[in-house]
C-alpha cells in the first residue's frame, strides 16, 4: 500500500516530474519546486505522470542509447510543456 503513497493528487507530498526533487511544496492551487522552480497545478502533475509511464514503458524494448536520448528529449519537451513555452525541436 507504500508503493501507491505519492500517486494521489492530492497529498502534500509530491515528486517533481522534471528533477525527480521529492521537496513540491504546495502553494494555493499549486506546487511549487524549490530545486527547479516548476510550478504546476496537481492535476497537471498527474496528468504528466500518466503519460510520461507510458511513454517510459514504450521506451524499455529500444536500444539503451537511444531510448537515453528519447528520455532526455521527452524531459525537455515537458518542462517547456509545463512552463508554457513552444517546442523548439
Amino acid at each position: 500500500m507504500d508503493n501507491f503513497k505519492n500517486d494521489n493528487i492530492y497529498s502534500n507530498i509530491m515528486r517533481c516530474p522534471d528533477c525527480s526533487s521529492p521537496d513540491m511544496r504546495k502553494h494555493g492551487a499549486f506546487y511549487t519546486c524549490p530545486v527547479c522552480g516548476l510550478s504546476a497545478k496537481p492535476w497537471d502533475l498527474e496528468k504528466a505522470r500518466i503519460r510520461a509511464r507510458k511513454e517510459l514503458d514504450d521506451l524499455e524494448d529500444e536500444d539503451p542509447e537511444l531510448a537515453a536520448e528519447r528520455k532526455r528529449r521527452q524531459r525537455i519537451r515537458y518542462r517547456n510543456w509545463y512552463e508554457g513555452r513552444q517546442s523548439v525541436d
